[in-house]
C-alpha cells in the first residue's frame, strides 16, 4: 500500500513541470456573500461547496456578514495549477486572497469548517491565530494528527489509495462510491438519484488531493496548541472513526474549547442541520459576548 505519510499523491496526467503554484488570486475563486455584521467565514468539506452552508447563512444573516468561499477544484474555483506539493498551505493561500477582497486589512472574523474544510481552518487558524475571532469545527479531517500506529490512520490511507487507484484506472464511479459510502455509510451512493451521482463523481479527481494535503501535512497535535481563541468542536456519534479520533486529539490540546456530540454522522452539517447549525450559531454568539 502507497503510504501517503512519506509519498506525494499524484494525479495520473498531471502537469508536473511547475514549481510554483502562484498566487491564489490570479485564479478564479467562488463565494457567497450574504447579511451585515461580524464576518463569518465558511469552508466546505470535500465534494461540496460554498452552498453547503446555505442554510447556515440564512439562519445568521441577520446579524453576521457571512462569507462561504469554494476551495480549489469546487464550486467555481479552479483546480490548483501544481498538484505534485499540493497541501493545505495552498488551500489558506486561496481562502486568504478571496478575504483580501472582501475583508478590511486585518480585519478579524469567526472562522467555520467541516472535514476538509475544517483542516483548512486548521491550517489558517495556526497560519494567523491574530484575525481569528472564534473557530468552530465539524470533524475537521487533519489526518496529519493521528499516531503512526493508529488503525483509523491505516484504515484512511486504503481510502486515498482506493479512490487514487479508480481514477488512475478509468473507474471513476467505483471511486466514488468508495468514498461517499466511506464517510456516510454503506449504500448511500446508491441511494442518490443519478443526476448527483454524476456530480458527485465529475467532482473526485480533487480529491487524492485534499488526501495529499491531509495527510502529509508537517504539523502536529501541540503545533495548534498556539490557538488561543475559543473553539467548538463538534462530532457525530455515528462517524468513521478516524473523524472521532481527530476531535478527541484536538480536545486535549485545545486551550479555549468546548465539544459538542450530535446523534449523525459525519455529514451532518448537510444532513443534520438542524443539529449543527444551532450549535454553531450559540457558539459564535457566546464568543462574542
Amino acid at each position: 500500500m502507497l503510504d501517503f505519510a512519506t509519498k506525494p499523491l499524484l494525479l495520473p496526467e498531471q502537469d508536473n513541470s511547475s514549481t510554483d503554484a502562484g498566487p491564489a488570486a490570479e485564479m478564479p475563486i467562488g463565494s457567497i456573500i450574504e447579511g451585515h455584521g461580524p464576518a463569518i467565514v465558511l469552508l466546505h468539506s470535500s465534494m461540496a461547496s460554498k452552498s453547503q452552508w446555505r442554510s447556515l447563512v440564512a439562519r445568521m444573516r441577520g446579524t453576521h456578514r457571512l462569507i462561504a468561499i469554494d476551495l480549489h477544484g469546487y464550486g467555481d474555483s479552479a483546480m490548483p495549477e501544481c498538484r505534485d506539493r499540493f497541501s493545505l498551505v495552498d488551500e489558506v493561500q486561496l481562502v486568504q486572497a478571496k478575504l483580501a477582497e472582501v475583508l478590511a486589512p486585518g480585519e478579524r472574523f469567526h472562522l467555520v469548517g467541516h472535514s476538509f474544510g475544517g483542516g483548512v481552518a486548521l491550517r489558517l487558524a495556526h497560519a494567523s491565530p491574530e484575525r481569528i475571532r472564534s473557530l468552530s469545527l465539524y470533524e475537521p479531517t487533519a489526518f496529519h494528527l493521528l499516531d503512526r500506529g493508529d488503525p483509523t490512520l491505516r484504515e484512511i490511507r486504503a481510502v486515498a489509495h482506493a479512490t487514487q487507484a479508480a481514477i488512475r484506472n478509468g473507474r471513476s464511479v467505483e471511486g466514488t462510491e468508495l468514498f461517499i459510502d466511506y464517510w456516510s455509510g454503506s449504500g448511500a451512493y446508491a441511494a442518490l438519484p443519478p443526476s448527483r451521482q454524476a456530480l458527485f463523481a465529475s467532482l473526485l479527481p480533487k480529491v487524492p488531493l485534499d488526501f495529499q494535503a491531509l495527510l502529509n501535512d508537517p504539523l502536529r497535535p501541540l503545533d495548534y496548541s498556539r490557538i488561543a481563541v475559543p473553539v467548538c468542536l463538534i462530532a457525530g456519534r455515528h462517524s468513521p472513526g478516524c473523524a472521532r479520533a481527530i476531535v478527541s486529539i484536538l480536545a486535549a490540546v485545545l486551550p479555549k474549547r468546548e465539544t459538542h456530540h450530535v446523534d449523525a454522522g459525519h455529514m451532518a452539517p448537510l444532513t443534520h442541520p438542524d443539529l449543527v447549525n444551532p450549535i454553531i450559531d450559540g457558539f459564535i454568539h457566546s464568543a462574542e459576548a
